[in-house]
This record gives C-alpha cells, structure tokens and sequence, in this order.
C-alpha cells in the first residue's frame, strides 16, 4: 500500500473527481510516483515537500484559476509555468479543460525536474509538459519559446509570495514575449521562512505585476485557513 497522508489523500480523491482524460494512467503514474519517492533514497527527503504540494489547498487555488480563466473566456495555450514546483495538479487540468498545447515549467529547485516528469509522464510523452530549472527572475524565458512557432500566450505564477516583484520578470522578458496573460497568485501568509513577498491585498499583487490592464483582481480563503490572491491581466 501507497503511504500517504490523509491530507494527501483527500487531496488526491478530489484531484481525481476533476480529472477528465486518461484517469486510469494518471492514477497509475501518482501512485508511482509517491512510491518512488518514498523508497528512492536519492528522493526520499523530497517527501515531505511532495506531500506539502498535494494538500486541499493547493487544489482549491489551481481550480479557481480554471474557475476564473472560464469566466474571462480565457483559453490557455501555450503556458509559461514560473515555479510550478511538481505541476502535478495544475498541469492535468489545464490539459483537460483547454487541451493546452504545451505547459512549460520554470523552477529553481534541482529535484523538482524529475518528480514532476513522474507525475505528469503521459503529457511528457505527448510533449505537452516539458520542466525546465532556470530562475526566471534572473534568466530570460522567451528563447525557450515553442520550437512549432507558439509563443507563450499564458504566463502563470502561483509562487509569487516566494519571488520578487513580478514587474522584474515582465521588464527582463520586455520585446520577447507577445503581451500574453497573467495569472499570479501570492498570500498575505508570513509563516513560512521562504515567504519573503508576502501582499496584503489582491490590489497590492496587482501594482507589483506593473500589469496595464487587470481582468480580474480577487482573493479566497482556503482549506487550510490562508489568505489566497489573484490577478489576472495583460
């Protein structure tokens, strides 16, 4: 039997009943994973962080991004991922509800790369997800652009408490990128040591982005008691 954690697993359950293709194969390749990562001393000590990544939280703010993107008739096609950490829950359902062409992720974190070609195996063989280690903030993303000709159209950054001001990524990438749409989400959260941009409100997040124009600029309060903001603009 898989060991995980219940908060894990009711996390999971929920993930599942959101899931709309290949529900079978996904299913396989998350107990895998967990396996693996449990068993495998090389990844052993990223357990706990992969199951800080599969919480009722962090599926409660990926599905109100969906929530909103469907409301703002927004459809993903090309995703630029900043910090997406494993995309497990992300990933899947972008690809389910847009049929996204390509989810590319941007992390810093060296171990991130494999577990979430793990999680997301079936979208990497399809070339649909692809993990890059590279910090956005120093680094430029547009020469990592789709080699078929599709520029990102969607910029989407869910660790906004852990970087700076996003106005930094916007002004390093400037010419290279075709005015896509932000998604960015951040916390007024100060309990975790790498919190280090916490905001206090949605209209904060917003004037950090230097975004011009803001669609949507709200906040929720999730599972575990934490404020949650976004803003999504171009």
């Amino acid at each position: 039997m898989v060991d995980i954690a219940q908060e894990s697993f009711v996390a999971t359950s929920l993930f599942f009943t959101h899931v709309k293709s290949d529900q079978e194969r996904a299913a396989r390749e998350w107990k895998q994973t967990f396996v693996d990562v449990k068993r495998d001393l090389d990844l052993n000590y990223c357990y706990r962080r992969v199951m800080n990544a599969t919480t009722v939280s962090q599926i409660q703010s990926k599905l109100w991004i969906i929530e909103e993107l469907n409301n703002l008739n927004i459809k993903p096609d090309c995703v630029a991922l900043l910090g997406g950490w494993y995309g497990n829950f992300l990933v899947q359902l972008l690809i389910d509800e847009y049929d996204t062409f390509l989810i590319h992720n941007f992390e810093i974190d060296e171990d991130v790369k494999s577990i979430s070609y793990k999680f997301n195996k079936r979208h990497k063989d399809r070339k649909k997800y692809k993990c890059d280690i590279l910090d956005v903030m120093f680094k430029t993303i547009y020469e990592k652009q789709s080699k078929n000709g599709k520029k990102f159209d969607t910029i989407i950054n869910t660790s906004c408490e852990h970087m700076f001001h996003m106005k930094r990524f916007v002004d390093l990438n400037g010419y290279g990128l075709s005015k896509p749409t932000y998604v960015l989400q951040s916390t007024n959260s100060n309990r975790y040591d790498d919190h280090i941009n916490c905001v206090r409100s949605a209209e904060v997040l917003a004037e950090q982005s230097g975004l011009e124009n803001i669609l949507y600029c709200g906040s929720k309060r999730l599972h575990d008691d934490m404020k949650r903001f976004m803003v999504i603009g171009d």
